[in-house]
């Protein structure tokens, strides 16, 4: 039996029925060089609850990082400002949701890894869970109103795309919509994907991280018609939220899920220690990998996500199919 190090990582794979992924896409698959911008958006149709000495708001900012892929040589770092690289898009699009008391940009290489490799990431920094809410206290009760934040974030970013000027001009696939978020941001990601609360049916792929089944006002999990192909991301060692939370997440899911287990993985080392660290890389190349299979199209996608196992500290196992 190989011996179980800290880079060790566990995949285990479910594929439910005969769903394939998404007609090939024309986007390029890079590498890209990438390039980053930052901008607010406002939805004047929501609130802000108070928050210890501040007063409520009749509104809701999402300050908002995006990366994408731009013209120039692949580089290690983003450039801000970069020229889009237009001529091989629209790419598709991951909105991404941060963890409480996170900021959007602790998550940057996974970013980038998605955009060198051809999408566009946008990464809101949220109104009272962030590091830089109001009065610098975040809350986590404000997760029940994430999903609505991500969904108006995708009608702003997709509006933007339609217009010529500016750098989301045509860069924007809107056929093809990927949603990810890790802890908090993971419990986000399932209200707006797959609770029938705040079920946005324009996303076409899902990734949590180190989230669980949280609960939301109204309505319930998985009902309905909602088989959106499913990555569960999870650390087997989580002392914050179990790995036993993640594993329920891929237990109740009704269309294809996969679950990626990082073994001596915790809930904060393996989503923000870079590519050479050797928990973080498997998550680096499994959501490309799963992306490019159900939002681009690329039939080594699964593949691809598969040979993980190949990896000299790595075991697969799978069922279904």
């Amino acid at each position: 039996m190989r011996q179980r190090l800290a880079l060790t990582c566990l995949l285990l794979v479910a594929a439910c029925g005969d769903r394939s992924g998404a007609t090939p896409s024309a986007a390029g698959d890079g590498p890209f060089a990438v390039g980053t911008t930052e901008m607010t958006f406002v939805d004047t149709s929501r609130p802000t609850a108070a928050n210890g000495d501040a007063p409520a708001k009749d509104s809701r900012t999402l300050f908002t990082r995006i990366y994408y892929p731009a013209v120039g040589m692949p580089a290690s770092r983003e450039v801000a400002g970069a020229v889009p690289a237009t001529d091989d898009g629209p790419y598709p699009l991951v909105v991404f949701a941060h963890g409480f008391q996170a900021v959007s940009e602790v998550y940057r290489d996974i970013y980038l890894a998605w955009a060198r490799a051809g999408y566009v990431v946008a990464a809101p920094d949220f109104p009272l869970s962030s590091s830089r809410s109001t009065n610098n206290r975040p809350v986590t009760s404000d997760y029940v109103n994430q999903p609505a934040d991500l969904s108006f974030l995708i009608d702003r970013l997709l509006e933007a795309s339609t217009r010529r000027d500016g750098v989301l001009g045509a860069l924007i696939d809107p056929e093809r919509i990927g949603a990810s978020g890790q802890s908090l941001g993971g419990m986000t990601t399932m209200g707006l994907v797959f609770h029938t609360c705040c079920a946005d049916r324009r996303i076409d792929a899902a990734i949590p991280m180190a989230g669980r089944l949280a609960a939301f006002p109204g309505g319930v999990y998985f009902g309905e018609g909602i088989d959106t192909p499913l990555l569960v991301v999870h650390g087997d060692d989580d002392q914050t939220v179990p790995y036993a939370d993640g594993r329920a997440i891929f237990d109740a899911a009704t269309g294809p899920r996969f679950l990626l287990t990082i073994v001596g993985g915790d809930h904060i080392v393996p989503y923000v220690a870079g590519p050479g660290n050797p928990l973080a890389r498997p998550i680096l190349d499994a959501v490309v990998a799963f992306s490019d299979f159900y939002l681009k199209g690329r039939a080594d996608g699964l593949d691809r996500l598969r040979a993980l196992g190949g990896l000299e500290h790595a075991q697969v196992e799978e069922t279904g199919g």
